[in-house]
């Protein structure tokens, strides 16, 4: 990654950390270096103490006091309270387009375009993003742009679960499909079909948290992992980012 100097450094190392820990480039218990990642960016360590210790605020990342600071567990509690959070607020700007009438949807129905022509890559990392992009188009066109930057900081939890989920067989499909029904609902200024349909698509995260709650434990047990390197100290977190 090349840094852009125009922009805050730690915020761009912020955002290229959150997406590794979300993308589960970086894992559950991993440790995480100030140090290699100052290395591996290429600056001093001032910028990366700022953007973990956003991380840690956000909370992606546990420090361990004498220990070193690791790649925090998926909190399924987290992910539970930013689905609420999402839904409701995403139900809210929906109907308030509904109500408005007359909005020019096509930005947003050309990301959604290019969310289809995925499913012949499987590109599964930019589907996530125009997913995203799709969603905060509508809030500021709703006039609500803030809205969207304070979910977007409360749901990183939830998009681990997200990005897990979506190279499910049939699940990018699925999602586009389900865009294409919240777009046309507000179309047709339809406030019932409307809140349902966005119902039915912010539901889809928690459902599959059940299911990885069971099959995939590992992702949600920080304590344990915690215990089993608390015996290697600090020299651990030095080993990797």
């Amino acid at each position: 990654m090349i840094l852009d100097r125009r922009r805050s450094i730690s915020d761009q190392i912020y955002d290229e950390l959150r997406r590794m820990v979300v993308q589960l480039e970086l894992k559950p218990g991993q440790p995480l270096s100030e140090k290699l990642i100052a290395d591996r960016f290429k600056v001093s360590r001032t910028p990366v103490r700022e953007a973990m210790l956003r991380l840690a605020d956000h909370g992606l990342v546990t420090v361990a006091p004498q220990f070193g600071t690791f790649i925090a567990a998926i909190d399924p509690d987290e992910v539970r309270q930013a689905q609420f959070m999402r839904t409701n607020l995403e139900v809210a700007i929906a109907l308030r387009l509904c109500e408005r009438g007359n909005v020019d949807l096509s930005p947003a129905r050309s990301l959604v375009a290019q969310q289809q022509s995925i499913l012949s890559t499987s590109d599964f990392a930019a589907f996530t993003v125009l997913d995203d992009q799709m969603h905060a188009w509508l809030f500021e066109t709703a006039g609500m742009g803030k809205l969207w930057s304070a979910i977007h900081v409360k749901k990183a939890h939830l998009d681990r679960i997200r990005f897990l989920h979506v190279p499910e067989p049939g699940k990018i499909a699925e999602v586009a499909a389900q865009h294409v029904g919240i777009l046309d609902a507000i179309a047709a200024g339809d406030r019932a079909r409307t809140e349902a349909r966005v119902r039915e698509h912010t539901s889809g995260s928690v459902v599959y948290l059940d299911k990885l709650l069971a099959e995939r434990p590992e992702l949600f047990d920080m304590p344990r992992l915690s215990r089993s390197r608390s015996g290697a100290g600090q020299a651990d977190a030095e080993a990797a980012t």
